[in-house]
C-alpha cells in the first residue's frame, strides 16, 4: 500500500488524555495517554502548558518505524515495529520537552487458510483522514476538487482496499462504504492502513469546471453522515468542517 504524507491535522476536542497528572500552572510537560503500547496502536500526546500561539515542532528518535499526525502542542503517533522511541516536542525552536513510549507486538489476527473469495468487512470503531486537494489544467480551465484518504487502523492483507462512492447532485457527497480483504492465496502478508490515492469531484468527465459558491459536503462512514459546506471562490476554497473525529479533513483552505 502507498503511504499518504499527511500534515497538519487538527486535533483540538480529539486528544483526551485519560489518567495523566496535570502539572502546575506555568509548568510546561510533555504527556502521553500511554507509554506502553502495541504496534498499529494510536497513543495521543499533549505539550501541557504551551500556548496557542506557540510553535511546536514533533520529532521520533529512532526515527523511520512511525506515523505521526500533530497540530499545535497535540500529537498522535503509531509505530509499525517494536521498540523503545523517545518522542520530543520542541517548544519555539529552543527548549525540547521528551517521554518514552515502549511498543510491543500486537497479536497477528487469525488467517483463514481456505479462504477462495474476496470479502467485504465492515470498517467499525475506524476513523477517516480526509486530505483535500485542488486540480487546475495548466492548458484550459478545467478545475475540481479531490481527496485522498487513509484509515487509521490497520487492517490483514497489504493489498486489501476501501470501495466508497460519490455524487456532485446538490453538493459534495462520499460514502466510505466498506474494505475487501482478497482470497487468502492472493493476500500480501502484512498489516497496513488503507489509503485511497485520488477520490475525484469532477462535473464531468471531458470538461470538468469549479463554480463559485456554497455547496453541502457530506461524508457518510459507518452508517454515520458528517456534514460541512464546501466555500469557493476565485481566489481559494475552503472547507468548513468541525468534526475532530470520526471523519477528518485537512488542508481547510486552499488557494487557487
Amino acid at each position: 500500500m502507498k503511504t499518504l504524507t499527511y500534515v497538519f491535522v487538527f486535533f483540538a476536542l480529539l486528544i483526551a488524555i485519560n489518567g495523566c497528572k496535570k502539572p502546575d500552572v506555568n509548568t510546561i510537560e510533555l504527556v502521553a495517554s500511554s507509554h506502553n503500547i502495541k504496534t498499529g496502536q494510536l497513543d495521543s500526546l499533549e505539550l501541557v502548558g504551551a500556548a496557542a500561539t506557540d510553535s511546536v515542532k514533533w520529532s521520533v528518535s529512532p526515527s523511520g518505524f512511525n506515523s505521526m499526525y500533530s497540530s499545535g502542542n497535540h500529537a498522535l503517533v503509531n509505530f509499525n515495529q517494536t521498540g523503545t522511541y523517545t518522542v520530543t516536542a520542541t517548544l519555539n525552536n529552543v527548549t525540547p520537552y521528551s517521554t518514552t513510549i515502549t511498543v510491543t507486538q500486537a497479536p497477528a489476527p487469525p488467517v483463514d487458510t481456505t479462504r477462495t473469495t474476496s470479502v467485504h468487512y465492515p470498517l467499525t470503531g475506524d476513523q477517516i483522514m480526509l486530505t483535500s486537494h485542488y486540480s487546475k489544467s495548466p492548458t484550459s480551465d478545467s478545475a475540481y476538487v479531490y481527496f485522498s484518504a487513509q484509515t487509521t487502523r490497520f487492517y490483514y492483507c497489504l493489498n486489501s482496499f476501501l470501495t466508497y462512492n460519490t455524487s456532485l447532485t446538490g453538493g459534495f457527497t462520499l460514502n466510505i462504504v466498506d474494505m475487501i480483504k482478497p482470497p487468502t492465496a492472493s493476500c500480501q502478508v502484512g498489516s497496513t492502513r488503507l489509503t485511497i490515492g485520488s477520490i475525484p469531484f469532477k462535473q464531468s468527465l471531458v470538461n470538468n469546471y469549479l463554480p463559485v459558491g456554497t455547496f453541502p459536503l457530506k461524508v457518510t462512514l459507518n452508517g454515520v453522515t458528517y456534514t460541512g459546506s464546501v466555500t469557493v471562490t476565485a481566489a481559494d476554497i475552503n472547507f468548513n468542517w468541525s468534526y475532530t473525529s470520526g471523519v477528518t479533513i485537512t488542508p481547510t483552505h486552499i488557494s487557487r
